[in-house]
């Protein structure tokens, strides 16, 4: 996937010790055959392997956001009304800083959060203005952004000084 890992990327990424993920997007278009969700189950477990968390949270409660977050083996907070608290009680209770935190956002609610953390993602279908103001811009959605932006972090740890193929 990756020709060449970006020093910038390998910087941002390395520090990170939690993996918040706007599961909003968490649908059977971007996240139900079982192929895919093996994939990034394993990404998410290589990801544990490296010493970062991944949270999922909704601003709803579905039995299908749940289902892709149990399949990914993702702990999910559903019904999070303020994510600005949801951040801060996950920053706090795990103590981290702000640098130690990626995001995979992908709406307008999510921008007070993506100015305070060291990394956000953006899926490939949020609106514009959430992909110009995030790091970087995913090529999937859902559970593929997941996978995409847990190998990143999974290379940025494993390869510090660089990765490529």
């Amino acid at each position: 996937m990756f020709q060449k890992l970006r020093s910038d990327l390998v910087k941002e990424l390395s520090s990170i010790r939690l993996l918040l993920v706007n599961a909003d997007g968490f649908s059977s278009n971007g996240a139900s055959s079982s192929k895919k969700l093996g994939l990034n189950g394993n990404s998410i477990e290589l990801l544990k392997d490296e010493g970062v968390e991944c949270i999922a949270f909704s601003t709803q409660k579905s039995q299908e956001i749940s289902s892709v977050a149990e399949g990914l083996g993702i702990a999910l907070y559903e019904a999070v009304s303020e994510k600005a608290e949801f951040y801060s009680k996950m920053k706090s209770e795990l103590s981290l800083l702000d640098h130690e935190i990626a995001l995979i956002c992908r709406d307008d609610a999510d921008l007070q959060i993506m100015k305070k953390v060291s990394f956000s993602a953006s899926t490939s279908d949020s609106p514009l203005e959430i992909k110009s103001e995030s790091y970087y811009p995913t090529y999937g959605i859902g559970s593929h952004a997941v996978c995409e932006i847990a190998e990143l972090i999974i290379k940025s740890k494993r390869y510090p000084d660089g990765w490529s193929e």
